[in-house]
């Protein structure tokens, strides 16, 4: 409820800063691939250790989004939104790890995230269309997860900052986005998604360290642009 609250504010203050503006509305949405870097540590197959990324997901994701003109030309947008990320990972089923990072092998972990995404938009227009590149940063907040391995049910992931939990509630990173808008409003484009925050929680003192795990998320979109 203290997500919902924030977002419903956030949208609110924004409309009412900007009501002059000739703003537009949009909503796209479609799969993404999601995994984890630095998840491991593990035999490189050379005998030595490296970090390994975790397996590649496929979930979805799909967001609300805002578009404010910061020019006169209206080639320059601040583009704020909301979204549904599902993010994760899948763990290399042999488990010959050095350093496991709290992580199961041979484990699928699913990860459900409400997210904040504020980018800055270039977006020319042309008589077929608007053309557009965003670079920006979001805020994210894990809702819920699970993880699951073959023949076992899916359990839940636990959510905190102690070291018997499984991930973070927060994270935060960096978005780019590239796509095309056509004349009458229909959307389709490809955005990324990279954390800065580690995922995984501290180990407790004495334990071997853990890595910095991030997210980092793929995703294809079609969507729709409504003018005010």
């Amino acid at each position: 409820m203290r997500i919902l609250y924030s977002i419903s504010l956030f949208f609110f203050l924004l409309l009412s800063f900007t009501t002059n503006a000739q703003i537009s509305i949009g909503i796209k949405a479609g799969p993404d691939f999601a995994r984890f870097t630095n998840a491991i540590q593990g035999n490189d197959g050379s005998g030595g250790i490296a970090n390994q990324k975790s397996g590649t997901i496929t979930g979805y994701y799909g967001t609300v989004f805002v578009d404010i003109p910061l020019d006169s030309g209206k080639h320059f947008y601040l583009r704020p939104g909301v979204s549904y990320l599902g993010t994760g990972g899948e763990i290399n089923p042999t488990g010959d790890f050095y350093n496991a990072n709290g992580f199961q092998p041979n484990t699928k972990y699913t990860l459900h995230y409400v997210d904040v995404p504020v980018e800055f938009v270039y977006s020319p227009g042309f008589d077929w269309g608007r053309p557009y590149i965003g670079l920006g940063f979001y805020g994210g907040a894990l809702v819920s997860g699970t993880m699951k391995s073959p023949g076992n049910p899916s359990q839940s992931i636990m959510i905190g900052s102690k070291p018997t939990d499984n991930f973070g509630r927060t994270d935060f990173g960096y978005t780019f986005s590239i796509g095309l808008a056509t004349k009458v409003g229909f959307l389709f484009g490809i955005d990324y998604q990279h954390g800065f925050t580690r995922i995984v929680p501290s180990t407790a003192a004495g334990q071997q360290a853990r890595l910095q795990t991030h997210n980092s998320v793929w995703g294809v979109n079609l969507g729709w642009v409504f003018k005010l």
